[in-house]
């Protein structure tokens, strides 16, 4: 046991790290602050909004929710990884207790962060004397969360029990993320059928023109959903045991179920990951696909210096997997976007449809979209060992600075023009559209000029997985601070301009010149700086 304990504390610590830098500890601290104040504020909303019922039911889904997205999150990055391969392997350990240790780990975060989200809901219950419920609240959650997580965790390692036969991780990684997205769509489209209401009159009637219609319409989507749950027989008698206010034997018999069709899964899991954990940690050490990448030198420079950000886009197959996420998550939107226009499920509700401003909607939340999978915002983080290279070696900065900006421009700008291909084919295409185009396509690279700025000045180049040097950086979410503003200022101008009737086909060049004239300032005092 005491073994187990101190490899599971061995991978959490490796997995999970502080930042080294003060400032990136205080932006850490006031992100948590301001989230608890957040959930806060919303479970208040919720409390004094529902009864106690649907209030239990709400912190149950947000909680598993949740826990689903971080697990989806972190199985590819560590338990289904195999960076602690070779320290551990060769020691006296089974690999029963090795991946023992790294479920062990990948359930410890989620449900811990679950629970850490509970104290507001824990508070309202205590104050209003509502112990039993609080009480439910402690036993059930961690156990119902925990199910949730070994459900997917026993579904992706079946996958991984043969990840030796795959040909490379990207492959392997994009199919786990098919799985993932397979799984959500089945269980929305499933609950969604059980809805006595159709999804389109639900929106139609939200009313959010006044505080009174926005309180009647949260309270009216709380109660649908708690009713539609309702309507599932094993979810029924989970939330039935589980919002009630008495501790019954139904909730004692449905308690003991779950651990131990936990403890089935977890074991299950076990199996999976251990019976091949020597044959696919060996294949995932011995990859490397620098030794398939050749670099052509040339007379040209910038194609030099492209050559070595694919080089480095290579070295890491998670690296590319974020590279394929930025140009299928824009598409993918367009589509379901276009998809619930045309079955008019959001017409009413947020009356985007309208003349001549449908497709300003469209195209900026495009825009913001290829931000959110921001590949631009930690490329001196993604060279991690080669960084050094740039030191020593006579690299020009200017070329390695804009090199960087023309890889992650071309890819959002590929995912840009796929998504206006699919609004030219649901039949939303107009000359003026074209403008559009171009105005996101150069907003990307105005984006994409200033989001390396602080990762270009602080590189978090010490990391043991991929993961840490994109999505577990906090220079990502600094680098959007620094891109951001000006796109939101651009499109703040871009509506004010159609709120005050100026001709839309007007308004979208003008647009395009200030985006244009932007981006020359911004190109010459980068410049200057580098």
């Amino acid at each position: 046991m005491k073994e187990k304990l101190q490899l599971t504390r061995f991978i959490v610590s490796s997995f999970y790290k502080k930042p080294k830098q003060t400032m990136l500890q205080v932006v850490l601290i006031i992100a948590v602050f301001y989230m608890f104040l957040q959930l806060t504020v919303v479970n208040a909303f919720v409390y004094f909004l529902g009864n106690t019922q649907v209030f239990m039911f709400y912190n149950l889904t947000i909680s598993s929710v949740l826990v689903f997205a971080l697990v989806c999150y972190l199985s590819t990055s560590q338990v289904f990884a195999y960076y602690e391969f070779n320290v551990l392997a060769p020691l006296p350990l089974s690999y029963k207790k090795i991946s023992t240790a790294k479920v062990i780990s990948s359930l410890w975060v989620p449900i811990v962060l679950s629970m850490a989200v509970q104290v507001p809901t824990l508070g309202f219950l205590i104050i209003d004397l509502k112990f039993v419920e609080a009480i439910k609240l402690l036993l059930f959650i961690p156990v119902v969360n925990g199910l949730i997580a070994l459900l997917l965790l026993f579904i992706l390692s079946c996958i991984n029990r043969y990840y030796y036969k795959f040909k490379n991780k990207v492959a392997y990684l994009m199919v786990n993320i098919a799985v993932i997205i397979l799984l959500s769509i089945i269980s929305i489209i499933y609950f969604a059928s059980k809805s006595t209401i159709k999804m389109s009159k639900v929106f139609s009637g939200i009313d959010i023109t006044s505080i009174e219609g926005l309180k009647n319409s949260i309270e009216f989507i709380l109660k649908h959903i708690y009713e539609t749950a309702n309507m599932i027989p094993v979810i029924k008698w989970i939330i039935n045991a589980f919002a009630s206010n008495q501790i019954t034997v139904q909730f004692f018999i449905i308690y003991i179920s779950i651990v131990i069709l936990s403890l089935l899964l977890f074991s299950f899991i076990i199996e999976n990951i251990s019976v091949n954990y020597f044959k696919n940690g060996l294949l995932e050490n011995n990859k490397t696909s620098l030794k398939n990448s050749r670099v052509h030198i040339t007379k040209n420079q910038w194609n030099n210096y492209l050559q070595r950000e694919i080089w480095i886009i290579k070295s890491e197959a998670y690296f590319k997997m974020q590279v394929a996420l930025g140009l299928l998550l824009p598409p993918i939107f367009s589509i379901v976007m276009l998809l619930l226009i045309q079955n008019e499920v959001l017409p009413n509700y947020l009356n985007i449809t309208k003349e001549g401003v449908f497709d300003k909607y469209f195209s900026y939340s495009v825009l913001f979209l290829c931000c959110i999978n921001n590949i631009s915002g930690t490329p001196y983080s993604r060279e991690g060992k080669y960084h050094y290279l740039l030191k020593s070696a006579p690299f020009n900065k200017g070329y390695v600075y804009f090199s960087k900006v023309i890889f992650s421009s071309i890819m959002s700008i590929i995912a840009v023009v796929v998504s206006f291909l699919f609004f030219a084919l649901f039949g939303h295409w107009k000359l003026e559209n074209v403008v559009m185009l171009i105005i996101i396509s150069c907003l990307v690279v105005c984006y994409n000029l200033l989001t390396p700025i602080f990762d270009m000045k602080n590189p978090s180049i010490e990391w043991e997985n991929p993961s840490e040097a994109i999505k577990s950086n906090p220079n990502v979410l600094i680098s959007l601070l620094y891109g951001l503003p000006i796109l939101i200022i651009i499109a703040a101008i871009h509506f004010c301009l159609i709120w005050f009737s100026v001709q839309p086909l007007l308004a979208a060049l003008i647009i395009l010149m200030i985006v244009i004239i932007t981006i020359s300032i911004l190109i010459n005092r980068l410049k200057v700086a580098l």
